[in-house]
C-alpha cells in the first residue's frame, strides 16, 4: 500500500473528541496571530486549515468555482522514534464547480504523514496532502490539486491588504467561553491565474479566489449544530464575510459576526446585530435528504446593503467519507442586489 492513512470511522473518532489535550495552546482574548508566522503551520494548536474558494473563467467566458481546504488535527504532541508513530492527520478537500456543464466534482483524503506522503512546514508555507499542495509566501500563493480527471494549478496573489478578523486577528465563537476561539485572518481578493483540467481538457483560466486561515485549539461548542458561512465579492471593489453559528435549539449564537471590507482595503468588524440574513427557499439533497438552505437575503443596514445570493448550481453538497465523515454544501453562488457580485457559501450541520 505505501500510504499511512486511517481508516475513516477511526480518523472521526480522533478529530472529533471532545477532550482538550492540555498539551496544547489556549487562544484568549487579547491574543493575536503573530504575522506572518501565523501563515505557517502552527505546532502548539490543536486544529488548523488553510482555506481557498474562487471564481475563475476560461477565455470564452466560461465559468467555474473551485474549493481547496487543507487542515491539520492534532491529535498529541509527542515525538517518536517510529515513524509509525501519528501525531497529525492531514485532510484536503478539493471540488470544482463546472457551471456551463452544470457538473459538480469532490474530493477528499486524509494522511497521517509517517511516509511523507502529507505534511505542513512551521517556517514556509508550505502544506501537501498526497496531490493537493499549497507552497510560496503570503504574497505569492502556488496551489495545486488533482484527483481522477480533474486537476487545479493555480497561482494567487493577494489585490488587497490582509484582513484581521475579529478584535485583531481574535474571533470568539461562542457564548459559551472566551476560550472557544480561532485565530481569525483571510485575504478577500486575490488575482488569480492558472489552469483547471477536467476530463483531460485543460483550461487556462483566471477570476479572482479569496483565502481564509484559521487556527485553534478548540472545535464547535457542545451547544452548537453548525454554521452558515458567506465570502461574497461585489463588483464595486467591497467584500463581505459573515458567519452564522447555529445552536442545536435552532437558536444564532451571539457571537455570529462577520467583516465588512471597502474597496480601499479599510474594514470594519460587524457583530451578529450588524446584519440579518433571510432563508428565501431550500433545496433538499438527493444524495443524503439533506435540506439546505438554497437562496438568501443579507441586509447591512450601516451601510446601505440589501442582497440576494443564489447558488449558481443546485447540487454542490461535499461528502468527505474518506476524510472527515462529514457532508456539507459548500458552493459558488450569484450576488444581485444594490451591488452585484459572486459568493462562496458553506453550510454545514444539516
Amino acid at each position: 500500500m505505501g500510504k499511512a492513512c486511517l481508516p475513516t470511522f477511526l480518523l472521526v473518532a480522533l478529530v472529533f473528541q471532545v477532550s482538550l489535550a492540555q498539551e496544547y495552546r489556549e487562544i484568549s482574548p487579547g491574543d493575536t496571530p503573530g504575522l506572518p508566522g501565523a501563515f505557517y503551520y502552527k505546532s502548539e494548536y490543536k486544529i488548523q486549515w488553510w482555506y481557498f474558494t474562487g471564481h475563475i473563467f476560461d477565455d470564452r467566458g466560461r465559468e467555474f468555482g473551485y474549493e481547496l481546504t487543507f487542515f491539520v488535527f492534532g491529535l498529541q504532541k509527542r515525538h517518536y522514534r517510529s515513524q509509525f508513530g501519528v501525531d497529525n492527520i492531514y485532510v484536503s478537500h478539493f471540488a470544482v464547480s463546472d457551471l456551463g456543464q452544470k457538473k459538480f466534482y469532490f474530493t477528499d483524503t486524509a494522511d497521517a504523514g509517517a511516509f511523507g506522503f502529507a505534511g505542513a512546514s512551521g517556517n514556509l508555507l508550505q502544506v501537501w496532502v498526497d496531490n493537493d499542495s499549497l507552497q510560496g509566501s503570503p504574497l505569492r500563493m502556488h496551489i495545486r490539486a488533482s484527483a481522477d480527471n480533474t486537476a487545479l494549478n493555480l497561482v494567487l496573489s493577494p489585490e488587497k491588504p490582509l484582513v484581521l478578523n475579529g478584535e485583531h486577528g481574535y474571533s470568539r465563537k461562542s457564548s459559551l467561553s472566551p476560550y472557544e476561539a480561532s485565530f481569525y485572518f483571510s485575504y478577500t481578493r486575490l488575482k488569480t491565474e492558472g489552469t483547471l483540467t477536467i476530463s483531460g481538457t485543460a483550461f487556462k483560466v483566471k477570476g479572482q479566489s479569496w483565502f481564509d486561515r484559521e487556527i485553534s485549539s478548540r472545535g464547535s461548542a457542545p451547544k452548537q449544530r453548525g454554521w452558515d458561512w458567506f465570502s461574497i465579492q461585489l463588483g464595486d471593489g467591497r467584500e463581505i464575510m459573515l458567519y452564522l453559528l447555529r445552536n442545536k435549539d435552532g437558536s444564532v449564537d451571539p457571537f455570529s459576526s462577520g467583516t465588512f471590507v471597502y474597496n480601499d482595503g479599510r474594514y470594519r468588524p460587524l457583530q451578529e446585530g450588524d446584519f440579518s440574513t433571510t432563508v428565501l427557499s431550500y433545496y433538499r439533497s438527493k444524495k443524503t435528504g439533506a435540506r439546505y438552505p438554497a437562496q438568501w437575503e443579507i441586509r447591512i443596514p450601516s451601510e446601505k446593503v440589501v442582497l440576494k445570493i443564489t447558488p449558481l448550481m443546485e447540487d454542490q453538497e461535499c461528502i468527505a467519507a474518506a476524510s472527515t465523515g462529514n457532508r456539507y454544501w459548500e458552493g459558488t453562488c450569484g450576488v444581485k442586489g444594490t451591488a452585484e457580485g459572486r459568493a462562496y457559501v458553506e453550510l454545514t450541520g444539516y
